[in-house]
């Protein structure tokens, strides 16, 4: 089964979105930098409860200003980054097989680490009508 775990939203100051979200009545619960991806991540829990299945928006803070975060803001400024979608543990490579089979371009070879442990791919936007799309899982542990 696949779910939207979370929206990315690409921010230069998050947290002026987390405070008009929390008087919205949606709360910040973890901050985690992601060397890997160049970003700090804040996520905010959407659903009722902020249950495992719940899904999230992520802001994602420049910490590399040479990454691609950075460039997106340079370019299209704040705004939605990308969709991502969780797959079941151990289901990411046979997805990203699938998906390549279809001739759908990903951004990585093979999954990277992504914030919370996640293993992480992308689907490039020019396979996806312009759209950034992260497939995600869990990582082992």
């Amino acid at each position: 089964m696949i779910h939207l775990h979370h929206i990315g939203i690409a921010v230069q100051e998050p947290e002026a979105l987390a405070r008009v979200l929390a008087l919205l009545g949606y709360s910040k619960t973890q901050v985690e930098d992601v060397p890997e991806q160049g970003v700090r991540t804040h996520f905010i829990p959407l659903g009722q409860g902020g249950g495992s299945q719940a899904s999230q928006i992520e802001l994602l803070e420049v910490l590399d200003p040479a990454g691609t975060v950075a460039r997106f803001l340079e370019s299209r400024g704040p705004g939605v980054h990308h969709l991502s979608f969780e797959v079941a543990r151990g289901q990411l490579e046979g997805l990203c097989a699938t998906l390549r089979e279809a001739g759908i371009r990903l951004i990585y070879d093979a999954p990277k680490p992504g914030a919370h442990g996640m293993r992480v791919n992308f689907i490039h936007p020019r396979s996806a009508g312009g759209v950034l799309l992260e497939v995600m899982e869990k990582g082992a542990g």
